[in-house]
């Protein structure tokens, strides 16, 4: 398992697959899913508007090639409401998502951490959380585990908190070969100021 944490906006990612929670309580959705809506012409709250998802906890969309992104698919999973936000749901959110990336054969992903900088959560708390519940959710299949190659967008701000995250969930996961890397290049295309 690859971790690497960047400070990507979605128009320079270079993934297969982007996974995005979004909240029931949001409208239109804010941080990096936010940022995305933005890119993709307002088609999250399009859907939302429409009543054909509303970010009930662990509702799941896929979107296949999403024009303006560079990524072959979208999946959006729903988080319930930003107050009811916990540890536990962000672990039992990742561990829907590593079942359902299994199911689908990603192993090329991008997460960025859900309400990042909003809510009582501390954000490493939360990276720990979601990490270890994909983790937990990919281990029953240690070779698709190993292929797995997980980029964490992040504002630069941010960094720090979810590399402490990350390296309380490598503590708990034991000997599994997990390499946490860190982008060293800023661009134009970075996220500051736009999450």
């Amino acid at each position: 398992m690859k971790i690497r944490i960047s400070t990507a906006s979605p128009d320079a990612l270079a993934c297969e697959t982007l996974i995005l929670g979004f909240f029931s309580d949001e409208r239109p959705p804010k941080g990096y899913c936010g940022l995305v809506d933005w890119r993709l012409n307002g088609m999250i709250s399009t859907e939302i508007a429409g009543e054909r998802i509303s970010g009930a906890f662990l509702e799941k969309f896929a979107y296949a090639f999403p024009a303006r992104i560079h990524v072959s698919r979208l999946l959006l999973f729903g988080l319930g409401a930003v107050s009811d936000l916990t540890y536990d749901r962000l672990y039992n959110a990742g561990f829907e998502m590593a079942k359902t990336v299994n199911g689908i054969g990603a192993t090329d992903l991008a997460i960025p951490m859900p309400a990042a900088g909003r809510g009582p959560l501390q954000l490493a708390g939360m990276t720990e959380a979601l990490i270890t519940g994909i983790f937990d959710g990919c281990a029953r299949e240690p070779e698709k585990l190993r292929a797995l190659s997980l980029e964490i967008p992040a504002r630069a701000d941010n960094k720090g908190d979810i590399r402490r995250g990350l390296d309380r969930f490598r503590q708990k996961a034991g000997t599994v070969e997990i390499a946490i890397l860190e982008s060293k290049e800023a661009t134009a295309d970075e996220t500051e100021g736009l999450l």
